[in-house]
C-alpha cells in the first residue's frame, strides 16, 4: 500500500470492490441489527442529527433515518448511493458522494449529534485522518459509534489452532475479498481513537463468536441455530472479560474532555 493518500487510486480501489461486494447473510443481518439497536439506545434525541459513514446495502441507514430528524450518509461509491436511493430514500436523508478522507467540516459546515462509523476503519487508507475529520464535525455532547472486526475472536483463535491461518494478525482470504487493509484488537482500536482526540464512553464486544461466518450462516440457514442463539452469544460478549473473544469491538466515543 502506498505511503501517501492518492484520491484517484483510492476511488479505483473502491470501485474494484463494490461491483462484487455483498454483505447480506443470515449472520451479518442479525449482527448489524444488534449494533444498530445498541446505537439507538444511546440516541435520546428523536430530532437529532446523524452522519453515517458508508451505506452498503442500506440496512443501518433505514433504521437510523426512522430514529433521527436528519441523517447525512457519505459514501465513496456512487453504486451504493444510487442503489439505496432507488430502493429507499426517506425525505430526511441527505446523500454525499465523497471519499471519507475528503469529507470534513470545511465541506459540511456543520456538526452532528451522532456519527456512525461501523466497519469502516479496517477498509480505509487513512484512519487517523478520517477520525480527525469526524472529530471536527462533532460538538461537546456528540457521540461517535465505532465498530471494527476483532482479530482475537474465538473463531479466529480456533482457525489458528487448526493451522488455517499463520497468525491472528494476518489478513485472510475473506478479509481481502471485503477490502480489509488491517486487523484490530480492543487495545489497538482504543489507541487509535484516543490518538485522534476521543475518549471511550463505553466499550463492549459484539457476539461471542464461536465459529466462522460461513459456518454460522450455514447453521442459521438450516435452522440448527436460531436468532436466539446469536442473541445469547451477544449476551456473553457484553461481559467485560469476553470482549477479546468477540466477533467485533463496539465503542461509544466523545471528544476528549
Amino acid at each position: 500500500m502506498p505511503n501517501t493518500f492518492d484520491a484517484e487510486k483510492e476511488r479505483s480501489f473502491l470501485n474494484g470492490l463494490v461491483k462484487d461486494y455483498t454483505d447480506s447473510s443470515p449472520y451479518s443481518e442479525i449482527k448489524k441489527d444488534i449494533i444498530v439497536r445498541r446505537m439507538l439506545e444511546r440516541m435520546p434525541l428523536r430530532t437529532g442529527t446523524g452522519l453515517q459513514f458508508g451505506c452498503a446495502n442500506g440496512f443501518e441507514t433505514g433504521l437510523l433515518a426512522q430514529h433521527l430528524g436528519q441523517l447525512g450518509v457519505v459514501d465513496g461509491s456512487s453504486i451504493f448511493i444510487e442503489r439505496l436511493k432507488s430502493e429507499e430514500h426517506a425525505p430526511n436523508i441527505a446523500f454525499h458522494l465523497a471519499l471519507f478522507e475528503e469529507f470534513d467540516h470545511a465541506r459540511t459546515g456543520r456538526t452532528y449529534d451522532y456519527v456512525s462509523c461501523n466497519y469502516i476503519l479496517e477498509h480505509v487508507f487513512d484512519t487517523g485522518g478520517i477520525l480527525r475529520n469526524i472529530h471536527g464535525m462533532m460538538h461537546a455532547d456528540s457521540l461517535l459509534f465505532v465498530t471494527v472486526p476483532n482479530r482475537m475472536a474465538l473463531s479466529r483463535r480456533l482457525a489458528l489452532e487448526m493451522g488455517m491461518v499463520a497468525s491472528l494478525s494476518d489478513l485472510t482470504e475473506n478479509d481481502h475479498k471485503h477490502g480489509h487493509r488491517r486487523t484490530y484488537t480492543f487495545t489497538t482500536v482504543q489507541q487509535e481513537v484516543e490518538t485522534a482526540g476521543f475518549e471511550v464512553v463505553e466499550a463492549s464486544g459484539i457476539v461471542f463468536k464461536i465459529l466462522a461466518d460461513f459456518q454460522l450462516n450455514k447453521l442459521l440457514a438450516s435452522g440448527f441455530l436460531t436468532r436466539d442463539h446469536v442473541l445469547g452469544m451477544q449476551a456473553l460478549a457484553e461481559h467485560p472479560e469476553n470482549i477479546e473473544y468477540s466477533d467485533s469491538v463496539f465503542l461509544v466515543l466523545r471528544q476528549a474532555r
